[in-house]
Order: structure tokens, then C-alpha cells, then sequence
């Protein structure tokens, strides 16, 4: 088993060279900032995937034996990364930065393929929390998170992974008033819940739905079985273990409510998404195979696809197998 580390406490936030990293890095500063000294350390890291010498390699013909001195190699980097590279890291930790967070902000540049590198980064290091942008942030296409983002969630990490929503701000104060909490009973909603907590109590004002949707091809089926516990009653058991769990944080109990909705996850999820004022919509994460994972369930797609517009928190379980 690995235990994962402390929730909110250690920062990785992936930059890209196309400037569409603005949300996230106003997502991250703002968290870091609201979380203080809790957090020790704020990466951000560029990994080039050998994009620098793409059109070198282009007229080389590798039979002839024609191959670029390693000091060709170590020169084109080193440009590349000088006008490519460094003035969009340095704009990243300037928006980073003027929300003013605790902990140092350090920059990391490397080679290898993205998701793969970012994954490595995780565990080596011991990230507890990957901000990633969204790969396309038109309104119409907001389902899209990227290649990247697929691969960081599909991976078998152990760091919960926030991808700001389309309607995140793009400037003023950042403001996360209201969580909605996804909760099934799994260890990954409960982890989720676990983090929600830690959040809440650094935000005094702000509230947590805790939402349970029972499916009603599960109600169908244990009125025709007689079943117990019933569907409604298995329900209050995981809300009631849920609530517990954030009162045991400190958190008073009037800053939670409870709502257990009978329906199709999906369309019960996307309207709650819709109707609610949730400034992040925390859900757990399952630790299987990318063939079942979280993007593939009905439940995953109506949260990472249907409900684009709020920022989502994708949170693993205490342990990774």
C-alpha cells in the first residue's frame, strides 16, 4: 500500500506553453493562499516532450548515420527554453504570486511526455494535490479536459487532481463559498469528504451539500425483493458517515446539509451542478484500470463532462494498492 500525503498541503501545477494555464494558476494561487502555512511547497513544471527539436529532425536521415552532437542537442534546449519556455513559467508564478501564498513557488523544466513525466513528479516527490487546466475552455466544447489531464486521472496516483471550470474567474478575488460533495460510501468519496473538511476549516463562512443520488433502477429493484437495508436507508447511513466525518474536523453542524435524491446519477448530478452556487463539486476517485475508471462511469462523465462550467476536485482514496 501507499499512503497517500497530507490533503492540500503540497502543490504541482502542470504549465503548458500555450498559454492556456491562466484559470489553474489563479485556482492554485488562490487555494494556496487561503491555506497558508498548511501548504509547504508550490512546483510548477513544464515538460517539453522534445518539442525543441522537432524541426531539426525533420531532414534527418537516420540510416546515413547523420546525428546531432549532444552539444547541438544541449544548445537548441537551452534556446528554446530561454524564448519559449521561460517567459511563460515566469508569467505563471507572477499570477501564482499576487495571491500572495505562504510557501515558495519553485519552477521545474523537463523532458519526457507529459503525463507520464507530471505522474512521475507525483510520486517521487509526494504532490498531494495536481491543479491541471482544462484543455478547451469554450463553453461548447468545455467537456473536453485534454489528453494530459486523461492521462493524470486514468494514472494510478495517489494526489487528488482540481480542474477549474469554464466560468471560473478570470480576475478579482476567488471565492469558494460552497462545496458540493459527492458521497457513495467508497473510500474515494470518503477521502473527498476528508479534504473538503480540511478546506472548510480554513474557510469559516462557507457550507458543504452533501449529495447521495440513489439510482432508481436500484429502487425498482429492491421493492421487488423486499431487500434491507433499503435503498433510502443505505442512503442516510453513508450521509450520516459523511457528516460525522466533517464534524469531527471542528466544523459545526449547521454548515452541512444533507440530500439524498432518488434519479439518474447523471442527470440528477448535472442539474444539482447547474441549480447550485458550488464553487467546487468534490468527487472520489476509483483506483481500477483506465477501462473503468473514473471517465468512463456514467457518474464520471456527467461530472467531468456535463457539469464543465464548476471546478471539479477528483479525490483518491486514503491508500493506493
Amino acid at each position: 500500500m501507499t499512503k497517500k500525503p497530507e490533503p492540500l498541503s503540497k502543490f504541482l501545477l502542470p504549465i503548458d506553453g500555450k498559454g492556456t494555464f491562466k484559470s489553474a494558476c489563479r485556482l492554485a494561487g488562490a487555494l494556496t493562499s487561503i491555506l497558508g502555512d498548511r501548504v509547504s511547497e508550490i512546483t510548477l513544471l513544464h515538460v517539453m516532450a522534445g518539442r525543441y527539436l522537432s524541426t531539426h529532425m525533420t531532414n534527418i536521415d537516420i540510416r546515413a548515420g547523420i546525428v546531432l552532437e549532444s552539444e547541438t542537442f544541449q544548445r537548441l534546449r537551452e534556446e528554446f527554453i530561454n524564448k519559449q519556455i521561460t517567459p511563460v513559467m515566469n508569467e505563471a508564478k507572477e499570477i501564482v504570486a499576487k495571491f500572495q501564498p505562504v510557501a515558495p513557488i519553485d519552477m521545474e523544466i523537463v523532458d519526457g511526455k507529459p503525463a507520464d513525466k507530471i505522474l512521475e513528479f507525483v510520486k517521487k516527490y509526494q504532490y498531494s494535490t495536481v491543479v491541471m487546466q482544462r484543455r478547451c475552455m469554450d463553453p461548447v466544447k468545455g467537456n473536453f479536459i485534454g489528453s494530459v489531464t486523461s492521462g493524470i486521472l486514468y494514472g494510478h496516483g495517489i494526489c487528488s487532481v482540481y480542474i477549474p471550470g469554464t466560468e471560473f474567474p478570470e480576475d478579482g478575488p476567488v471565492e469558494f463559498k460552497n462545496l458540493l460533495l459527492l458521497v457513495d460510501g467508497s473510500a474515494g468519496s470518503m477521502a473527498a469528504v476528508k479534504e473538503a473538511g480540511v478546506l472548510m476549516t480554513y474557510l469559516k463562512d462557507s457550507r458543504a451539500v452533501l449529495l447521495h443520488v440513489m439510482d432508481v433502477a436500484d429502487i425498482a429493484e429492491a421493492a421487488d425483493s423486499d431487500s434491507w437495508p433499503s435503498p433510502l436507508q443505505e442512503a442516510e447511513g453513508i450521509l450520516q458517515r459523511a457528516r460525522k466525518q466533517i464534524e469531527d474536523m471542528g466544523i459545526s453542524s449547521d454548515r452541512i446539509v444533507e440530500e439524498a435524491v432518488a434519479g439518474d446519477p447523471a442527470e440528477v448530478i448535472e442539474s444539482y451542478s447547474d441549480e447550485s452556487d458550488a464553487d467546487i463539486i468534490y468527487l472520489g476517485r476509483t483506483m481500477r484500470s483506465a477501462i473503468s475508471d473514473i471517465l468512463v462511469g456514467s457518474v464520471g462523465r456527467a461530472v467531468l463532462g456535463r457539469c464543465a462550467k464548476k471546478t471539479i476536485a477528483v479525490v483518491s482514496p486514503e491508500e493506493e494498492e
